[in-house]
């Protein structure tokens, strides 16, 4: 699963702070969900992915500078840095909705990487990686 959103279509929020602008690209570890294979009497064996053990992605891509840029890096390095909080007080909760079909709910997210930075003529770009388990995944189509 690989999906690119712009982030003023949908709504997303990480530590119960809402993100408004940049680009957000989700994806999924592993990404196969099933393995098939046959039996010497030829009988399929079928093998679903336990849901629990899938890790989504969260790569937010937002303007170096801008307001979700400020928020991004203090709710990192409140994370990463702040070594007077608990690892449980680290862990965030994660709201992902396309307005769409899918709708995610996490409440054990994390940054997982120090934020990459790309400097360029046009405008500074700064990604930060979310990572989110133990979440409810609901579809919904209208």
């Amino acid at each position: 699963m690989n999906n690119l959103f712009n982030i003023k279509d949908i709504y997303f929020s990480i530590g119960g702070k809402q993100i408004n602008s940049g680009k957000l690209e989700i994806t999924t570890e592993p990404s196969s969900r099933a393995v098939i294979s046959s039996e010497d009497r030829g009988m399929p064996i079928v093998s679903f992915r336990d849901p629990k053990t899938i890790t989504y992605i969260f790569n937010i891509e937002v303007t170096l500078g801008s307001q979700d840029y400020i928020l991004l890096t203090q709710l990192a390095d409140e994370q990463f840095y702040n070594m007077n909080i608990s690892k449980h007080d680290k862990i965030l909760d994660l709201v992902f909705n396309d307005h769409i079909a899918t709708k995610i709910i996490s409440n054990t997210a994390v940054f997982t990487e120090e934020p990459s930075r790309s400097y360029s003529a046009e405008a500074e770009k700064v990604t930060f990686e979310i990572r989110a388990v133990n979440y409810e995944k609901i579809h919904k189509i209208h």
